[in-house]
């Protein structure tokens, strides 16, 4: 099979610091594939576990699978489901000893649920046609499981999960065995009370009925248009009609009153009356919710059913989980995040599996199915550091299913998925990206319909706080119920986990986070989160850098370095725009674009949209007054290859050619070091670099605020102030050659709300206006960048000049001096020195004096900070290090 994933990097030696390179180059095309496009694991790496997931390329038998999702216009190949496949795992290369066979499955993915032995494995994957007996056998792979991994409990055999389900109804949250438990220790918990005395007004809510759930106008508009229009006018159909029945069942199995499951069922078969094919409940969402909440009331409300309902139950639940089924082997497994699937509908399918899995033969393969790729893929957009790649408003549609199939799959699997490492690093994740009374990292779709913490991020992090043991989670929620009580009324989408997880005697420490790191970095999703009072952002400074090793995949946006500013609980920089739909005009011209972001263009070109156009975070720097962040999007620029979303373009005749903002301009480096120093201050160092001279241009939008170009006597700098009710900001850019700015107030591509969007109010949102500046040199093959913003709530400082001796310029604002070469044809330098702070941070080949010493860095072209606390040095260097797709999953 051809390996198609080059990764090419300075190896850095272990054995001697002092040899390491500092600096390392990615040459892949891409990090992650929108599907699997390489074997994992291979080439010897040594494997971060004792029984990792063998994952390969699917086939249609004939060639690879390419990428299909959900609710994508690509068709989905049709040979897909012909295909079988089988592993071979050993500890020779002849496949002898210690040999471990697959059966025959139908998906590309198998999760070893036994605990290998140390040393080297050897693997390989074959696949044939259904019916044949001909197999196509790939090359051998090998890779190292390291004895301290020994130990570790591992998630047992499909079959053991399968056996866990053999019992009498209702099986969901196993209520079978601890059903009188559940009972008993709700009795007299005040939200189980709460949500009885919902149910019984419930009760009283006429049937539903089929029809839109808004009318919305659809003359004028484009076939594509209309038929999103279609499908949002029925938006949420499935939960409306479902969630009652839900609620009803979870009431009964509180206090065994029957008129609830009894009315619970008078729902069920009113919905269960409704066309299958018919506008209000076909789509994946509606028809997903639709299942589940069938589900529900089959599951806890069997025995109220005669046997020709059980029946008709039985065939209406089958027929939507086949129709989710059948399009998942051998493609979803594949898919980098297949949305709709991971956010929703595996948990719809899941709870329909569970409730029929004893009466419906093929339940068993579907929960199969689901078990394998759930321990070989969760979590999707993440690895370990809690992270999530398409940024917190998109974390949020996830949360259900995160919470929901952990808890599911934790019952029958024996394991507690809550105390994998991504798990028990969310609430960090959480609370350094978007502060409890304060604004979010303004980054990915939807991102500007979270200005602050909404119900459905309050709701999660509460409900990890039932099974994650964390004081700062603690304090994050407690926060959030002091600010936004209003979420914490009533019922909402966690209340059965809160009640499953109930422990009265339980006893919370909260813990503020004012003693904790100011800056974290999130390399997994190319983030760093740099606060100067984490416990109290919603009155200080907080700044973000980022750059995404998945590239601008799904719901992420070609946002590959960029910062974003956010002070007193408001974003003041950050991205631009508005969602209204996957891939409109406004959408795919600006909103998701590079055009956006405070970022980079090159002659006006952006990123490369899709997982080709990557970057990285490459080092990060937690100090006492300085805080420090270094991105690297060298390899995010160029003509956009991926095929999802060359036919995103193309569906609503666009070219994503130079006259639209995308193709080659040829960049082959743009490193952007970041620092947030102490007073208000965040300097901006920009590297870059490509193969001919293009104009740079580095761009700053103010969602909220108005930006107001300076005078300028200096041809080589130019200043401009944000206007803004949140205090006094000032920007100042210099370069070693002449600039040029503008500032306007219009996006590349008009946002119009056609597809009537609404805000956290339910009113028709307004898509106004917003700001930018864009500062641009001259045509420059090498060039650099040096910005300072000052965010004050008094006046800001003056910036004086104090020399410029060919290039290097040193400046001095407010007690801060800064020394940094500009000239791009000379190595690349940048120090920061607070002598009253006693802080100081170098960068580059500059020498470095610091309470009257001379320091040298043990590495040459590392970052290095150093701060005295008391009477102490406290010393950091930091040179290069890769996030683990770069480490583990390479071929």
């Amino acid at each position: 099979m051809k390996n198609i994933y080059l990764l090419a990097f300075i190896t850095l030696t272990i054995t001697s610091f002092a040899q390491q390179s500092a600096t390392i180059k990615l040459t892949a095309e891409k990090l992650h594939g929108r599907v699997r496009e390489w074997p994992y694991p291979v080439n010897g790496i040594t494997v971060p576990t004792n029984a990792p997931a063998l994952l390969w390329p699917a086939t249609n038998g004939t060639n690879m699978v390419k990428s299909m999702e959900t609710g994508s216009e690509v068709p989905e190949d049709p040979n897909i489901g012909n295909v079988r496949y089988q592993v071979m795992l050993a500890t020779d290369k002849d496949f002898k000893n210690n040999l471990i066979t697959s059966g025959l499955q139908s998906w590309a993915v198998y999760p070893l649920h036994q605990p290998l032995r140390a040393g080297r494995w050897y693997w390989k994957y074959g696949f044939a046609l259904k019916g044949t007996n001909q197999w196509t056998w790939s090359p051998i792979y090998d890779f190292i499981v390291d004895a301290k991994h020994a130990n570790e409990k591992v998630s047992p055999p499909v079959a053991d999960v399968i056996k866990r389900n053999e019992g009498p109804h209702p099986n969901l949250w196993n209520m079978n065995k601890i059903g009188e438990e559940f009972y008993r220790n709700n009795l007299q918990n005040p939200e189980a009370q709460k949500l009885v005395k919902y149910a019984e007004k419930l009760m009283l809510d006429p049937l539903p009925v089929e029809k839109p759930r808004r009318i919305i106008d659809t003359v004028g508009k484009n076939p594509l248009e209309k038929k999103k229009i279609i499908e949002w006018m029925y938006h949420g159909f499935g939960d409306m009609v479902g969630t009652p029945i839900r609620n009803l069942v979870i009431a009964y199995q509180l206090t065994k009153d029957k008129r609830f499951i009894l009315d619970a069922k008078r729902r069920a078969i009113n919905i269960l009356n409704m066309d299958p094919n018919g506008l209000t409940t076909r789509d994946d969402f509606n028809s997903g919710a639709v299942l589940e909440n069938l589900s529900w009331f089959y599951d806890a409300g069997y025995d109220f059913l005669s046997p020709e309902e059980r029946e008709k139950f039985k065939e209406n639940i089958t027929f939507r989980a086949k129709r989710i089924y059948n399009h998942l082997p051998n493609r979803f497994e594949l898919h980098v995040s297949d949305n709709h699937v991971w956010q929703i509908t595996l948990r719809n399918l899941a709870i329909g599996t569970v409730a029929v899995i004893n009466e419906v033969p093929e339940a068993k393969e579907w929960l199969t199915y689901m078990y394998e790729v759930w321990s070989a893929r969760f979590p999707v957009l993440g690895t370990t550091d809690g992270g999530w790649h398409e940024g917190n408003a998109y974390f949020v549609v996830n949360f259900r299913s995160n919470i929901y199939l952990s808890q599911l799959f934790g019952d029958f699997s024996g394991i507690d998925y809550f105390k994998l490492p991504w798990m028990q690093n969310t609430p960090m994740y959480m609370l350094y990206s978007h502060p409890p009374t304060s604004a979010s990292t303004a980054i990915g779709d939807m991102w500007e319909n979270i200005p602050k913490i909404n119900k459905g991020e309050a709701g999660y992090l509460e409900a990890l706080s039932y099974r994650i043991d964390n004081p700062y989670l603690n304090w994050y929620v407690d926060e959030i119920k002091k600010t936004f009580p209003q979420y914490f009324t009533g019922t909402d989408d966690f209340l059965l986990f809160r009640l499953l997880n109930n422990n009265p005697n339980r006893k919370l420490i909260s813990t503020s986070p004012e003693k904790l790191p100011k800056t974290r970095k999130f390399a997994d999703i190319g983030l760093v989160a740099m606060h100067e009072d984490l416990s109290n952002a919603d009155k200080t400074l907080s700044s973000y850098l980022t750059s995404n090793p998945f590239g601008s995949s799904g719901h992420g946006h070609a946002s590959q370095n960029a910062f974003t500013i956010n002070y007193k609980g408001t974003v003041l920089f950050g991205g631009t725009g508005y969602y209204s739909n996957f891939s409109d005009r406004h959408n795919l011209l600006d909103y998701r674009t590079s055009r956006a972001y405070n970022t980079i263009l090159a002659d006006s070109l952006g990123q490369k949209i899709g997982e080709e156009g990557y970057g990285w975070i490459a080092r990060a720097i937690s100090g006492k007054h300085i805080q420090y962040a270094l991105g690297d999007a060298s390899n995010a620029y160029g003509d956009i290859k991926s095929e999802f979303w060359l036919d995103r373009f193309k569906q609503i005749d666009l070219e994503p050619n130079k006259a639209n903002g995308f193709g080659e301009s040829g960049v082959t480096l743009y490193r952007r070091h970041m620092l947030q120093l102490t007073g208000g201050y965040i300097i901006l160092y920009d590297e870059l670099e490509a193969k001919k001279p293009v104009k740079w241009t580095t761009q700053f939008h103010t969602p909220y605020a108005t930006i107001e170009a300076q005078k300028t006597e200096n041809p080589n700098q130019q200043n401009f102030i944000v206007k803004t009710n949140l205090g006094n900001v000032s920007t100042n850019v210099f370069a070693s050659a002449p600039l040029n700015i503008v500032v306007h107030d219009k996006f590349a591509e008009t946002a119009v709300n056609w597809n009537n969007v609404n805000d956290a109010d339910g009113k028709i949102k307004d898509f106004k206006l917003q700001w930018h500046a864009g500062i641009t040199s001259e045509p420059k093959q090498k060039f650099r960048y040096l910005t300072i913003i000052q965010v004050k709530d008094g006046k800001t400082e003056i910036i004086k000049t104090i020399s410029n001796n060919n290039g290097l310029f040193q400046l001095q604002i407010g007690d801060w001096e800064i020394k940094t070469q500009l000239d791009a044809e000379k190595p690349a330098g940048l120090q920061v020195l607070n002598k009253t702070l006693k802080s100081l941070f170098s960068y580059g080949n500059l020498s470095i004096n610091f309470q009257g010493k001379n320091y040298v860095p043990k590495i040459k072209d590392s970052s290095l900070l150093l701060e005295m606390k008391d009477s102490k040095l406290d010393k950091q260097e930091a040179i290069d290090e890769l996030p683990d797709v770069a480490n583990y999953d390479k071929n």
